[in-house]
């Protein structure tokens, strides 16, 4: 196939800004509104190590997948329409233009879960301007029993990944907010960091605060790269 342009995302705290809780752990927190007092004492418990950082990511997908088992499609569906109201039409704008102008194909890596990145999406009206979604994904069978799949599991996974895809892009850029991207953005030709609101840089990726200003940043780059060969111009 013809190489191509490649954007990749991270979800939590890149294509949203975190406000109190990552998707996951509102997933969890919805779930722990309708439980018995035992599973709301243990998501609270869940929801504060994780904030913390006292897990590994491998402990933490053992206990997600316990305390997700019960969730339900209509779980997934409310948790990606609050998710879309922090963001608004301009950071949506953004990234329709983006694709435009760049005829890019749009990815999300992700150590977080699918199901919730669609549903996103979907109340957002984008869906359909990414190509894929790689991360964890719960599968309903039995609805109430869900069960976990998981493919990128590790900030490395995400790393192997970008390398994996070099066989059909040529040119690859990489956007996250955190240490869990690290490897991915290292691992593109452009490495960068969306810090919602804020304007604090890191020492090796260029960051801003905006999905507007990050997109600008991109159609930028895309336009100076030798290979450049975008649909539309400003």
């Amino acid at each position: 196939m013809d190489k191509k342009r490649c954007i990749i995302f991270d979800f939590d705290g890149t294509l949203y800004p975190i406000i109190e809780f990552d998707s996951e752990q509102l997933l969890i927190h919805t779930l722990a509104a309708e439980a018995d007092n035992a599973y709301r004492k243990e998501a609270l418990r869940f929801i504060a190590d994780d904030q913390a950082g006292c897990f590994l990511l491998e402990d933490f997908h053992k206990r997600y997948a316990a305390m997700a088992k019960r969730a339900t499609t209509s779980h997934i569906d409310a948790v990606g329409r609050y998710l879309s109201t922090l963001v608004d039409q301009r950071d949506v704008q953004a990234l329709i233009t983006l694709k435009e102008k760049s005829g890019a194909h749009f990815i999300i890596l992700s150590c977080g879960t699918e199901n919730l990145a669609e549903a996103f999406l979907y109340h957002l009206g984008i869906a359909n301007l990414f190509e894929s979604i790689r991360a964890k994904r719960l599968d309903f069978a039995e609805e109430g029993k869900a069960t976990l799949r998981i493919d990128i599991h590790t900030p490395e996974a995400k790393r192997v990944a970008v390398e994996e895809l070099r066989m059909h892009y040529d040119t690859i850029i990489a956007v996250g907010d955190g240490p869990t991207d690290m490897p991915m953005l290292e691992a593109a030709d452009l490495g960068l960091l969306i810090k919602w609101g804020q304007s604090a840089q890191d020492d090796r990726f260029e960051t801003y605060p905006s999905l507007p200003s990050l997109a600008r940043r991109i159609e930028s780059y895309l336009e100076s790269a030798p290979s450049a060969d975008l649909t539309a111009r400003r």
